[in-house]
């Protein structure tokens, strides 16, 4: 019955997506290098990137990493467990982003980066798909300067409307919390053919059902010093609306969409 259900306020186009140079291009051009600008004016006169040099986790496509480069990071070093080799082709285009640019792939360990050390290290909507949040970010804690800065900018969350990642499968907000798993991920299995996934966790990418209480809680154990913090930060009426409506205790989780902030390591360098 849930499965019939869920089909029936489900697209009836199924178009599994192909990860072919032209959708590279396409999804870098016209949604990556808009969405990381945005990710800096988010956290714009809090966050110094001149002269300094930045780890990016989860970095994708790249287009985080040249932005950093393009606002004066000195070296820039992007990794990630789905690295497209058409990120390294781009970069290698522009001479002095290939100077100061360079990707690493990555196991889902930080391992490969060895003993090194950055001022800035980024995490841009990536967040959500960490496999052990808890103890990511004080492996992500190691590879900062004394004085340096983490900056994370994540969303959806889990709890908020489109938390389960499956707008491309149906338009209903928080269908991933009115619907079993095993629905989703059966029905998933139209859209998205190549994958077998038994659970969130187990999707292309993964998920870890990051809630705003647990990043908190995250944080708050992090022993990292919170320079700058806001949810909800966007231009959208209907996150504006959200914003105002999370402000009551029993919406907050439900109506949390992104987190902002940024935290600065102790000491000094």
């Amino acid at each position: 019955m849930y499965r019939w259900v869920f089909h029936q306020v489900s697209y009836r186009r199924a178009v599994p997506p192909v990860y072919d140079d032209e959708r590279f291009r396409r999804r870098f051009f016209e949604y990556d290098v808009e969405s990381t600008r945005r990710f800096f004016a988010r956290v714009d006169g809090f966050l110094e990137l001149e002269g300094k040099s930045v780890l990016d986790v989860g970095c994708g496509r790249g287009a985080t990493c040249i932005e950093a480069a393009r606002r004066g990071a000195r070296r820039v070093v992007g990794i990630d467990m789905n690295l497209p080799p058409q990120a390294r082709e781009l970069v290698a285009g522009d001479p002095d982003l290939a100077r100061r640019v360079e990707f690493v792939h990555t196991d889902g360990t930080l391992a490969k980066l060895g003993s090194q050390t950055f001022d800035v290290i980024l995490s841009k909507d990536s967040f959500e798909h960490y496999a052990e949040p808890e103890s990511f970010v004080p492996a992500l804690t190691a590879f900062l300067t004394p004085g340096g800065v983490l900056a994370i900018g994540f969303g959806p969350l889990w709890k908020s409307p489109q938390g389960g990642h499956i707008e491309f499968m149906t338009p209903l907000p928080w269908a991933h919390l009115l619907f079993p798993e095993e629905v989703v991920l059966a029905e998933r299995r139209r859209f998205r053919p190549a994958e077998l996934a038994q659970s969130y966790e187990g999707v292309r990418g993964g998920l870890n059902r990051m809630t705003l209480a647990r990043f908190r809680a995250i944080i708050a154990s992090s022993g990292l010093e919170c320079l700058y913090f806001r949810t909800n930060v966007s231009d959208h009426p209907v996150v504006g609306a959200m914003s105002l409506l999370s402000r009551l205790p029993p919406l907050r989780e439900l109506l949390t969409a992104n987190v902002y902030g940024l935290w600065r390591k102790p000491g000094t360098a």
